[in-house]
């Protein structure tokens, strides 16, 4: 299933860039933690573990960093016990700051390789509306840092 969403951030590229790959437990409302296992010189190959919260679920995932190219685009590939997630950003200067396009693939794994692909039309529109609400969140973040102590941005 794939799924694709995109916003205007009224930031310089290089912040944005910044942000969404180094502070993803800070604007993020699914990303719970993130460990850092492994960093290679280039960056590409780097893993690490993240822990998710949705729907009061929490999922662990090993990740590794498949894309780089500061400040324009990055990848990660995660790899959890249901399915596995692809997700690729783009960075692009517009008049009006950056956007950010984020492209995500989710691969089930088992019985949920079933339940995507016949029920992934449903499942789809609400996973397209939580992308969007996440690049919202990445958008409150950067245009409105929250002040020291107060580390998630509100939805307005």
């Amino acid at each position: 299933m794939a799924m694709i969403g995109s916003v205007i951030i009224a930031c310089p590229l290089e912040q944005v860039f910044q942000v969404t790959n180094n502070h993803v437990t800070e604007w993020s409302n699914i990303v719970e933690e993130e460990e850092t296992l492994n960093v290679t010189p280039e960056v590409i190959g780097s893993t690490f573990r993240t822990v998710t919260s949705e729907h009061g679920r929490k999922l662990k995932f090993d990740g590794v960093v498949t894309r780089h190219s500061p400040p324009f685009e990055s990848g990660i590939r995660m790899e959890g016990p249901a399915f596995s997630l692809t997700v690729d950003y783009t960075f692009e200067n517009v008049p009006e700051g950056t956007r950010v396009t984020q492209r995500s693939t989710v691969t089930g794994k088992g019985i949920f390789r079933i339940i995507i692909s016949t029920m992934g039309f449903l499942m789809k529109k609400s996973n397209s509306g939580a992308l969007q609400d996440e690049l919202n969140r990445l958008k409150a973040f950067c245009e409105n840092p929250p002040k020291s102590g107060d580390s998630r941005p509100q939805q307005s």
